[in-house]
């Protein structure tokens, strides 16, 4: 069945491209429908916000951070990070233990950081490892 009129409108009055081709592609797609074309709508358009609203919420990792971070590492667990070093330069992979152990170090240098914020502060980490190996 085609997308009514109104529900055309209200996809076709949001910003985000990427956003409209997933509505349009759920409910012309050929899955069978338990819910309206409004009611999907609505919670895809639901979902996307909740998703936007958190990454605004999302701590901007600064440069001078990052370094501070990296100190920390070298002074608290010299052997872990040369092997850090390593296994990214070799492999532009990290072993899931030795990940963890810097997740662990990140926390223990900022406890109350939560999870998401952690984990956007190890991707800075690598990125800045891998400035550093270049």
């Amino acid at each position: 069945m085609p997308i009514s009129v109104e529900l055309r409108a209200k996809i076709d009055a949001l910003e985000d491209e990427r956003l409209k081709a997933e509505i349009i592609e759920v409910l012309e797609g050929p899955a069978k429908k338990h819910a309206s074309d409004e009611a999907i709508f609505e919670t895809i358009l639901a979902g996307y916000t909740i998703a936007t609203e958190q990454q605004a919420q999302l701590r901007r990792w600064q440069d001078y951070e990052v370094a501070a971070f990296v100190q920390y590492f070298k002074e608290r667990k010299p052997e872990d990070y040369v092997e850090f070093l390593r296994q990214e330069k070799e492999f532009n992979e990290i072993e899931s233990e030795l990940g963890w152990k810097v997740r662990r170090l990140i926390w223990e240098w900022m406890p109350d950081l939560n999870s998401a914020d952690c984990r956007g502060l190890y991707r800075k980490f690598r990125q800045f490892v891998r400035t550093l190996l270049a």
